[in-house]
């Protein structure tokens, strides 16, 4: 996909048509493996990624499992951005991200990862956020991306 490009849809109905919008990845890759989810813009830096949840996202204690979370977290920190029109489609790279596990994650109901940006540069993005569904929070997060050149016109 093009850097101008990104799967982003208008949820039209049901309990999540509420400004967000639904978010695909295309083929078969790691990208694609977790599913749809949803994105909304909530500030001027700061979008709600959700995704929903269920048993196969679980560890043996029936709570999240810790490396679901990680890898849901590695794709919000680049959907949230994208959905803020603050970086192209494909447009960073993860340089590093810092987790605090605070609860466990439940099954029953949705995910939310909350992505502020604080502060952005010419190469690099630096954000800060939460995992949590309603009151309940999952975890801590900042992370720092780098942003990738632009191609040559």
């Amino acid at each position: 996909m093009g850097d101008d490009v990104h799967p982003l849809a208008p949820v039209r109905d049901g309990p999540d048509a509420d400004g967000f919008h639904g978010w695909t990845f295309p083929g078969e890759g790691f990208n694609a493996y977790l599913g749809r989810m949803l994105t909304r813009q909530e500030g001027e830096a700061t979008a709600r990624v959700r995704i929903p949840m269920g048993a196969s996202r679980s560890n043996v204690q029936g709570m999240a499992h810790g490396g679901f979370l990680l890898g849901f977290l590695d794709q919000a920190i680049f959907v949230g951005p994208v959905s803020m029109n603050r970086l192209p489609f494909a447009g960073a790279v993860t340089l590093g991200v810092s987790t605090q596990f605070i609860g466990g994650g439940k099954l029953d109901e949705p995910l939310d990862c909350l992505v502020e940006i604080v502060r952005e540069t010419g190469r690099l993005m630096f954000l800060r956020g939460q995992m949590e569904q309603r009151d309940h929070l999952v975890l801590t997060y900042q992370a720092t991306l780098s942003k990738r050149p632009k191609p040559a016109a």
